[in-house]
């Protein structure tokens, strides 16, 4: 792995409120790593990962890019979020484009890709995922599985170096979750630099390179999840009983 970490944070604070719901929270990610943050709901995991995107302005702390922080800007941060790309609990496809046009979209506007370009990238990741037939269609045509696998391949086509994907299942019905799962090991076994929020443990131990658990706003373990198995911290014990990983 690389000595210099892809995506870092450190000592990140975020108050929403008045209330501290990021406090102090540090992790780094390497080069070709899964990393998933879990823990209890109200924990603060999807908070640090759009911080980690800035679609959440920290309070204080930093996100560090290949060791640098990207300038507050428009322009530095489309350029970032190419780079960075992330997918939503709720898939964010726009209902007025074709599946070809949503995934083109960003190619084209970021002037990363010509339109020919740009289609010819969808069509080929759409064949990939056996979602071909569907280029055309609409997003209220499709099912939430096959939504959500669009909404990854949108990402792609940006050719990021890093994705962030926040709760890609929890939005799911339970027999659509493993067509999601299936491309997110594929990703995975391609060396694609992955951080993942889930309350699925049961996916975060098989998939894991390593599980960050956050509880009010902290880091409580950074592990394996073999080590998170057996982790001596009560807190973590629990929540992982509860979930009947052992």
């Amino acid at each position: 792995m690389n000595a210099e970490p892809i995506l870092e944070v450190r000592n990140l604070i975020k108050d929403f409120a008045g209330k501290r719901v990021i406090n102090g929270v540090s992790l780094a990610v390497n080069a070709g790593e899964v990393v998933f943050l879990v823990g209890p709901s109200g924990a603060g995991k999807s908070t640090v990962l759009r911080c980690m995107n800035f679609l959440e302005t920290p309070d204080a702390g930093q996100v560090l890019f290949h060791g640098k922080t990207p300038a507050c800007n428009d322009k530095a941060l489309n350029s970032y979020r190419c780079r960075v790309g992330m997918v939503f609990q709720h898939f964010n496809l726009f209902p007025h484009l074709n599946i070809v046009q949503n995934i083109t979209l960003a190619p084209v506007r970021t002037g990363q890709m010509t339109l020919a370009q740009a289609q010819e990238r969808a069509l080929q990741l759409l064949e990939r995922i056996g979602l071909a037939d569907k280029a055309t269609a609409y997003p209220a045509q499709l099912s939430g599985g096959q939504k959500q696998r669009v909404a990854i391949v949108r990402a792609l086509a940006m050719e990021p170096e890093v994705l962030l994907f926040d709760e890609p299942t929890s939005a799911l019905d339970p027999e659509m979750v493993g067509e999601v799962q299936a491309l997110m090991r594929e990703l995975a076994q391609d060396g694609m630099t992955m951080i993942v929020v889930s309350h699925d443990v049961g996916f975060a131990c098989e998939l894991a390179d390593r599980i960050i658990f956050l509880a009010d706003g902290r880091v409580l373990e950074d592990d394996t999840p073999d080590e998170l198995r057996s982790s001596s911290n009560a807190r973590v014990r629990e929540f992982l009983s509860v979930r009947h990983i052992s």
